[in-house]
């Protein structure tokens, strides 16, 4: 069942098949080639992207740190405020409590 090249191209020293394995071999450079040039343009295109990306990242890092110390001042100040004035405190909690629970439905 097995088919030879001599029965597909009617001899087996034919200058064709020669050609053709030139041409693939070619061929299969010329892809790597262009799968080399592609990666490199890709990475030159990606590089001010990831600069860009690591920039938001320092700057959200910034902020992060930023409303961290200023979180930390509120709840500071709320608590000498509470420590200062306990029942003016209570009464400004039950106060909003009650506006709160007359506001929101049920």
């Amino acid at each position: 069942m097995a088919v030879a090249i001599k029965d597909i191209v009617g001899t087996t020293d034919t200058p064709d098949l020669g050609d053709v394995m030139r041409d693939i071999a070619s061929l299969k450079q010329d892809l790597a080639n262009l799968t080399r040039s592609l990666s490199k343009e890709a990475s030159a295109q990606l590089a001010p992207a990831r600069e860009a990306l690591g920039q938001f990242g320092d700057e959200a890092a910034k902020l992060g740190e930023t409303l961290n110390a200023q979180g930390s001042r509120a709840v500071k100040a709320v608590a000498n405020q509470v420590e200062e004035r306990p029942l003016t405190s209570l009464l400004i909690a039950f106060a909003i409590g009650f506006i709160g629970s007359r506001l929101l439905p049920r």
